[in-house]
């Protein structure tokens, strides 16, 4: 491939290179950035007096590292999983989870974490978390192939 006057080789553009390992690589740096995020929010979070402790059973439950850690990245990647295999037979799969996970992170403040009776502090850093993994997910995505034999969406060049 060449992509100077001088006949000189150039790479691919990024946005086509789609091997599985790149795939797997691109993914795994998102979830790095989704759990840096969100623990950058739980540590704002707890400068700035939040607690992060419910009651459950009559005992008070603290939300730490390992549980923000676990609640972060278990969905998404048992998520990701599960439309990955999915699409190779449905490839609308994509399309359902692009619309589903961003719904299911505003849906679960309202069912899960407002009702839980965090103090403000607390409440309004788990939310931010809730929102976090959003664009994330959709960037993850973006970086599965689209059924049997097709390779990830092509962005035009710019």
């Amino acid at each position: 491939m060449t992509g100077t006057g001088a006949g000189q080789p150039t790479a691919p553009p990024l946005s086509r290179v789609r091997t599985p390992a790149g795939r797997l690589a691109l993914i795994a740096a998102i979830l790095a950035g989704l759990l840096i995020t969100n623990l950058a929010i739980y540590a704002i979070g707890r400068a700035l007096g939040g607690a992060f402790t419910y009651k459950q059973n009559g005992t008070n439950v603290r939300v730490d590292q390992v549980a923000v850690t676990f609640m972060s990245l278990v969905p998404l990647v048992f998520g990701l999983g599960l439309v990955a295999a999915l699409s190779r037979k449905w490839p609308a799969a994509i399309l359902v989870a692009r619309i589903a996970a961003p719904t299911l992170a505003v849906v679960t403040i309202a069912v899960m974490t407002i009702p839980a009776g965090f103090d403000t502090t607390s409440a309004v850093s788990l939310a931010a978390m809730h929102l976090a993994i959003i664009p994330p997910t959709l960037l993850a995505l973006n970086t599965l192939p689209r059924g049997p034999g097709r390779d990830a969406r092509q962005f035009p060049a710019r």
